[in-house]
């Protein structure tokens, strides 16, 4: 069996990608992603792009397993619903594997939202980076 280890970047020490990960006021600041039910990118808004450090053209067009391994073998939607899986991770803060086109590692969490464009069924994925508090000693 061959195992790898995934190191993850911790935003915490980072000013930069701190202030991304912050809770944001407005859509400008919050990263998200749009996708087809068939899990390709159809838009990247800036902050989105800062976070996986690219331009926003460069993810459109491709699958979202580009950036989250994890979805590579997952469904996002059933029918017209989203994953019900996906949607109890999204639910309970489950940290995803997020990888950044530099190659950088890091842990989000996702939140689903179904949207509808033009009479398709589309899905609205919101990216948190999740943030370790530091300790006090």
């Amino acid at each position: 069996m061959i195992t790898s280890q995934v190191e993850y970047t911790d935003f915490s020490k980072s000013s930069v990608l701190r202030s991304v990960a912050t809770l944001c006021n407005s859509e400008e600041e919050t990263a998200i992603l749009t996708l087809y039910d068939n899990g390709t990118i159809r838009e990247c808004n800036q902050a989105a792009a800062e976070l996986l450090d690219c331009v926003p053209n460069n993810l459109t067009w491709q699958h979202i397993s580009i950036i989250m391994p994890q979805l590579a073998e997952s469904t996002l939607m059933q029918g017209e619903k989203i994953n019900p899986n996906l949607r109890f991770l999204s639910h309970i803060g489950y940290g995803f594997e997020v990888v950044g086109l530099s190659g950088i590692h890091f842990a989000c969490a996702l939140f689903f939202n179904e949207v509808e464009n033009f009479g398709r069924h589309c899905l609205r994925l919101i990216i948190r980076p999740i943030v370790q508090e530091p300790t006090q000693a």
